[in-house]
């Protein structure tokens, strides 16, 4: 197969694959899901795993920002990256046992230097991957009993299962992280403290906090915050909610919150939280198991929002509908209803509009009005940092939301002290906490009077024969599977996974957008048979005269003509105008060229980065 070697326009290629620079963290979406279809699974989950130490949850909960760039989207349904992502995992740990590569690698030379992370969420545990790989000494500091943060106190067991966590944590303090549990900032370690031992501290302690909502009744006795109130599940508490619950939100948070109340159980054992690791969680994951759902029976969540504007995922949504949760949209809570001392009931108001003409959130309602009565209320409206940690003499600045300021190597105001996730940035994604480790990682390390060099070879691999798969057009998304509504009970997972023949089916799908029509207009000798039969219309012949708008072309035309485009006369030069989103990579306009003007190629590249 021949190459060509050349300097290419890095930006039309970045564009014409959308999967992988939506992706914070530029996984290389689109060739895993393509090795998927052909079975090659191995080498789909080292592509996946590559830029990515939490590949396995990601491929569970990810907002999967490369599925709404998807140009497949365009002409039916966009890939299934996210599903396909847990199908590359799920696979490769069947076949060959977890990442076995990352096992093998010898340890990085010590490097002498010491590193704290405050906080063992994605963003704390992607830098200490990365810095304990460049031979750096990293303590992790979490101040829950388990690993994880918000991955494991935060997100149902019926959503991300807890051992799919714990493994994505031995792996990182297998390379030698050292963590400490239950050790809270401000209260067992300072600040200060934290940097007389350390050469850096990096801040990844999340918003751990929910924020509250100040109208009449809200601090009555059946009342709860949708964080402290996933925290309390996900760590064993028992909660009494009744039997008529409304949560109120339409995050994905509060869609959360809806799902695990119908799952409470009178008989989940009671007296406290897990005293250390998923372990001693068991006999309340065994329970939650075995017990009949018991829970609440009657749950509502109230949005602001209208489905539409809702912020939750659709998909969660329909599940938590198919589960029995009433979701009532357009209505603002108002008061907090009170019987004998306690919650009995929400009164909410019709809200109109939730943003003012200039899109910021600024709710109006009606006079509308009506109660919801209940025995609890969830109020899951949004999250905050708690940064009662800081001191004055700390030098850490706080921004007017609330969180750290950091400049654009996610350092703070204090020298040595770096910050990253949602507690600098704000609520995120979580392959965006991934990418901030990632970031933070390598900006302590050039801190800390490392360096860094990066080369990229470049190279256009040139396909002599190329074909699409045989009816990929036709083939529809696959439908994930899910557990029949009456058995998700207790931690049950809902999502099962594709199958193989979903997987590759799937995979056949893809567009293949790294493949790209190449023109020699050399060669080219304006038949127009590209246009004609071009099954998607994805060329047009115009006069260059009608080029306007884009510099880069403008000039490209003025050099070569010696005046602009429309300073030529009409009908002197012609040019070939491709619209990228149409084109499905079918060739027919390569093998259609009667001059060989068009080959279909990929661009090829070697990125390498050396830390020293």
């Amino acid at each position: 197969m021949p190459y060509r070697v050349t300097v290419p326009d890095q930006d039309y290629f970045d564009r014409n694959i959308p999967c992988r620079t939506a992706c914070p963290i530029h996984t290389e979406c689109g060739r895993y899901v393509q090795a998927i279809g052909i079975s090659q699974d191995e080498e789909a989950y080292m592509l996946a795993r590559a830029p990515n130490p939490f590949a396995y949850v990601l491929g569970r909960i990810c907002a999967h920002p490369c599925e709404d760039a998807c140009r497949r989207g365009k002409i039916d349904e966009p890939i299934a990256i996210c599903a396909l992502k847990r199908y590359a995992t799920e696979r490769h740990n069947l076949g060959m046992g977890h990442d076995p590569a990352r096992k093998l690698q010898p340890p990085a030379p010590k490097r002498g230097k010491k590193i704290a992370i405050v906080g063992a969420g994605v963003c704390g545990l992607t830098c200490a991957h990365d810095l304990a790989l460049l031979g750096y000494a990293v303590e992790v500091f979490e101040s829950a009993p388990v690993p994880g943060g918000m991955l494991y106190l935060g997100i149902p067991n019926f959503r991300l299962p807890r051992e799919i966590i714990m493994m994505e944590v031995d792996n990182i303090l297998g390379l030698g992280v050292t963590l400490h549990t239950r050790m809270t900032l401000g209260r067992d370690i300072t600040l200060s403290g934290l940097r007389a031992q350390f050469d850096a501290v990096l801040l990844a302690t999340g918003l751990n906090k929910g924020r509250e909502l100040n109208i009449p009744g809200a601090h009555l006795p059946g009342v709860y915050n949708g964080i402290d109130f996933l925290i309390n599940v996900n760590l064993g508490y028992e909660i009494e909610l009744g039997k008529r619950v409304v949560v109120v939100g339409g995050g994905n948070v509060a869609i959360d919150v809806a799902r695990a109340a119908v799952r409470l159980v009178q008989d989940a054992p009671s007296g406290g939280a897990a005293e250390s690791g998923a372990e001693s969680l068991q006999p309340a994951l065994d329970a939650a198991r075995m017990a009949l759902r018991s829970g609440a029976e009657q749950v509502t969540l109230v949005s602001l929002e209208s489905r539409e504007q809702m912020p939750a995922w659709k998909g969660e949504v329909h599940e938590a509908e198919h589960e029995g949760i009433a979701v009532d949209n357009g209505w603002g809570p108002k008061e907090v209803v009170a019987q004998d001392g306690k919650a009995a009931g929400l009164k909410v108001r019709r809200c109109i509009t939730v943003f003012d003409e200039n899109g910021r959130f600024n709710p109006a309602f009606s006079d509308e009005e009506k109660i919801i009565p209940c025995e609890s209320v969830v109020l899951a409206i949004g999250q905050q940092a708690d940064l009662s940690f800081l001191g004055n003499e700390d030098g850490v600045q706080v921004t007017p939301r609330g969180i750290l300021k950091i400049d654009e190597n996610l350092m703070t105001t204090a020298p040595g002290i770096f910050a990253g996730g949602d507690v600098a940035f704000g609520p995120r994604i979580l392959v965006e906490g991934v990418a901030n480790g990632h970031k933070a990682a390598r900006s302590i390390h050039v801190y800390l009077s490392g360096k860094t060099r990066k080369t990229i070879l470049s190279r256009f691999r040139i396909f002599d024969n190329w074909e699409m798969p045989r009816g990929f057009l036709s083939i529809a998304r696959q439908t994930m599977p899910v557990l029949p509504a009456n058995r998700r009970i207790g931690i049950a997972e809902v999502e099962l996974g594709f199958d193989e023949e979903q997987g590759r089916a799937e995979g056949l799908r893809c567009l293949k957008c790294q493949v790209n029509t190449i023109f020699d207009g050399s060669k080219c000798i304006l038949c127009n048979g590209c246009v004609d039969i071009c099954p998607e219309h994805c060329f047009r012949l115009v006069d260059l005269t009608q080029i306007q708008g884009d510099e880069r072309y403008e000039s490209l035309i003025a050099k070569r003509y010696g005046v602009p485009a429309s300073e030529l006369p009409r009908g002197q030069a012609t040019a070939i105008i491709k619209n990228e989103e149409k084109c499905i990579r079918c060739a027919l306009c390569a093998q259609r060229c009667p001059t060989h003007a068009i080959t279909m190629e990929s661009l090829e590249q070697q990125e390498r980065e050396v830390f020293e």
